[in-house]
């Protein structure tokens, strides 16, 4: 037992010093603008960074690898492009400035000290807003979009306030919670309230036949119900238009801003960017999700 306990002990001191190293690395790539200038100025003889191609490089590799640990941490959620920019451009000017500040305080110290002191601290500023923004993600919960297919834990018809984990298709979104149908492997043939929907583009693993609802009030799933980052796929387009076409007319809560405004157009909007994606995207994708 001790001896597993020592083995443990030393995993962990381990990888905590690859992590140290990995921090001071991706550090020193972001501290590029000052660490570069720095080494090559106690070269003999002292040089500089001249010409558009190397200063392309001291600032062009920060702004890359940036970019590459924001879409790193929001991996597995859904991509929003003006988000991706916003992170990026967080991560950058807080390095910025942390690197800024170090940067003077060291002032005067050997070259290999200064750059050890601003690549640590530009390394323990990625890996803090890393944090945050994998932190952040999982807080706000999934971001369904109409015509998708999730997993959710979706309310009991008999009492909302029971939920049971379902495969479920999305029908409307609205601020903090959607509209779903529930799908079920029980056989609901020759039922009115129900429709075989087919498995391809999201379950091509089971193999059973599953069927819908239709026709009937949608259930309301708030975005922390859904238990996973991404979709399991995409409805069927043929079986989406159907659940559209056959949904209940009166106001619905799930769209808008909030409770009491119509979904109708929501709706709407989310199937036309349903069947814009194309069963083949889908298909192509679903193995990286």
């Amino acid at each position: 037992m001790a001896r597993r306990n020592n083995m443990s002990c030393a995993g962990i001191g381990c990888m905590g010093h690859l992590l140290l190293n990995l921090v001071a690395m991706v550090g020193a790539v972001l501290a590029f603008p000052v660490v570069i200038p720095d080494v090559m100025a106690e070269q003999t003889p002292p040089l500089e960074v001249t010409g558009f191609e190397q200063w392309a490089v001291v600032y062009g590799v920060p702004v890359v690898v940036a970019f590459v640990l924001v879409a790193v941490a929001g991996r597995g959620g859904r991509f929003v492009w003006w988000l991706f920019l916003i992170r990026g451009a967080v991560l950058l000017a807080a390095v910025a400035l942390a690197v800024r500040y170090v940067d003077g305080r060291v002032a005067g110290e050997a070259w290999n000290l200064r750059a050890a002191a601003v690549s640590s601290t530009a390394g323990l500023v990625a890996l803090a807003v890393y944090l945050g923004v994998r932190w952040w993600d999982r807080s706000q919960g999934a971001r369904p979009v109409p015509g998708e297919v999730w997993l959710a834990m979706v309310p009991l018809r008999e009492d909302p306030k029971q939920e049971l984990r379902h495969y479920c298709v999305v029908l409307a979104t609205g601020r903090g919670f959607a509209e779903v149908a529930q799908i079920t492997s029980k056989d609901k043939d020759g039922r009115r309230d129900h429709i075989r929907i087919p498995n391809d583009g999201w379950d091509e693993v089971s193999g059973r036949p599953h069927w819908v609802e239709i026709g009937r009030e949608p259930r309301t799933v708030r975005y922390r119900g859904f238990l996973r980052s991404r979709p399991q796929g995409r409805c069927p387009d043929a079986v989406f238009a159907q659940l559209q076409a056959r949904r209940p007319a009166g106001p619905s809560p799930a769209a808008g801003s909030g409770p009491g405004r119509g979904g109708a157009p929501n709706a709407a909007r989310g199937a036309a960017r349903a069947a814009s994606r194309g069963g083949l995207w889908a298909k192509a994708t679903r193995y990286l999700r």
